[in-house]
């Protein structure tokens, strides 16, 4: 029997990150949206979406996480979201690089 944890509190993520994601993110990778099949659907839950976000980043190598390659259009169907430069980009990656190491 496999238990459920409990969602880990990750303020930076809830009110910095997620908003980003929110704003650049939502409209397709949603309920209903055009890429809702993906392995990155957000719930409106920052949260319940925390996990499944961490899925997708390297502590280790921030800029290789598959959440800031797709963001800046590498093999995203939606083109580029986020410049390499930008403040959303960049504030990702800190959250990022804050995360433990997988290691």
């Amino acid at each position: 029997m496999r238990s459920e944890q409990a969602p880990v509190e990750d303020p930076i993520f809830e009110n910095y990150v997620y908003p980003i994601l929110e704003t650049n993110c939502q409209s397709c990778h949603s309920k209903g949206g055009e890429a809702a099949t993906t392995r990155f659907a957000l719930t409106w839950d920052a949260k319940a979406d925390r996990a499944m976000v961490v899925a997708l980043v390297y502590p280790d190598y921030p800029d290789g996480s598959l959440l800031l390659q797709r963001a800046t259009g590498n093999q995203h169907s939606g083109g580029s979201i986020l410049a390499a430069d930008s403040v959303e980009y960049l504030t990702i990656r800190n959250w990022i690089a804050s995360l433990p190491s997988a290691r």
